[in-house]
């Protein structure tokens, strides 16, 4: 076997640990919650020795971090392609809203613990600072100013008007959340671009 060959199945070996590492810290999230997550236990889950995991993570928060990240990949992934389409501003809006509900709903478990659990064991974080958080105010900003450069929407301050479309789904978020509702998203979806889109419409 050559170098090059060699050390392609090193790092897919790498890759094979840090992977079976995160899948053991979901299911000690999804089992015990953030308050159960210890090196010891997420070591044990995921059959490596506890020294093994400090080559790929420094510690527990990283760990999560890392966790975290893998979660979101598909919805960041779903929600950069809903953004990119050809559609027009107002139809990515619609489309945001609903595959954004759609993902928390889906994974409502996991990501009360990924994220409203943990923020509440690190209450000095916020999400306000989270890069996924930036990016989409970021994206959605953009759409909203493709919308203004249409006439489709009135002249807005983009950057302000993207970050309370996006908490308004958080909050909705948290509202099911704390509610136990789940299903039936398509409905919180429109209800969240209605009152958005009269607000956003050029009047004529």
């Amino acid at each position: 076997m050559d170098g090059n060959k060699k050390q392609e199945r090193k790092k897919a070996m790498e890759a094979l640990t840090r992977q079976g590492i995160l899948d053991a810290v979901i299911s000690l999230l999804m089992r015990d919650g953030i308050q159960g997550l210890t090196m010891d236990r997420v070591a044990a889950e995921a059959g490596v020795a506890k020294g093994t995991l400090y080559v790929y993570f420094t510690n527990k928060e990283e760990i999560l971090d890392a966790a975290l990240d893998a979660s979101f990949d598909p919805f960041i992934r779903g929600l950069s392609a809903l953004l990119d389409d050809d559609h027009p501003p107002d139809r990515k809006l619609a489309d945001f809203s609903l595959c954004h509900l759609r993902f928390f709903d889906e994974n409502r478990d996991l990501i009360r613990v990924l994220f409203f659990d943990r923020e509440r064991v690190h209450s000095e974080k916020s999400h306000y600072t989270d890069r996924r958080y930036q990016i989409f105010v970021q994206r959605v900003a953009d759409v909203l100013d493709e919308g203004v450069g249409q006439g489709m929407f009135d002249p807005l301050d983009s950057m302000k008007v993207a970050a309370m479309f996006i908490e308004a789904h958080m909050g909705m978020v948290m509202q099911r959340i704390h509610d136990g509702i789940s299903g039936d998203v398509e409905k919180d979806a429109k209800q969240i671009t209605n009152i958005f889109m009269e607000g956003l419409r050029r009047r004529k």
